[in-house]
């Protein structure tokens, strides 16, 4: 009778252990932890405005021309505006030398704000990424940018490549 009562003690810890891997997965955008330049010039405070389908916590993924999914058990390990903000910054600040370039909340008080407003930033059923959306500098000029990466392999990490590669462009255009 021990030998069932302890059987049936470890079954229960074993059933405990395991409801709490619900599989899922936390993913970050390569480059997305802020390096700050050793030479501070003008600052610029990077703010990011994202739509609505991408202010949630679930990575997005179009699933046809006229569906988007939200992926249940793949997220952001952090909000995903932070993630775009310090990418951007540590991606502009390679290509600028008369400005630093800092996500908002890092940013001193009298820094100029460079909104950068989102509506899309998800892989695709087509083999590739998207990112769209445009730049506002605080004289009011606008830099819009539509970006189709090619993504490489399948799965989640590749998509987060294509996405990283694809922002690279974004501050291209950004920087020009």
């Amino acid at each position: 009778m021990k030998k069932y009562l302890w059987l049936a003690a470890l079954g229960m810890l074993s059933a405990c252990a395991s409801s709490t891997d619900n599989g899922t997965h936390y993913h970050q955008l390569p480059d997305s932890a802020f390096h700050a330049p050793t030479q501070r010039n003008h600052e610029v405070a990077i703010q990011i405005v994202l739509a609505e389908p991408l202010k949630n916590e679930n990575l997005l993924y179009q699933t046809d021309d006229y569906h988007l999914n939200f992926a249940q058990k793949n997220l952001w390990a952090a909000p995903l505006s932070d993630a775009l903000a310090a990418n951007l910054a540590n991606k502009l600040n390679a290509f600028s030398g008369s400005h630093t370039y800092v996500p908002q909340p890092l940013a001193d008080s009298k820094a100029s704000i460079l909104k950068v407003y989102f509506d899309r930033f998800q892989g695709t059923y087509r083999g590739e990424t998207q990112i769209s959306g445009y730049a506002q500098s605080a004289n009011g000029a606008r830099r819009p940018f539509v970006i189709a990466t090619p993504q490489r392999g399948d799965g989640y990490t590749a998509m987060l490549d294509s996405l990283n590669a694809g922002l690279s462009e974004v501050a291209q255009i950004i920087a020009r």
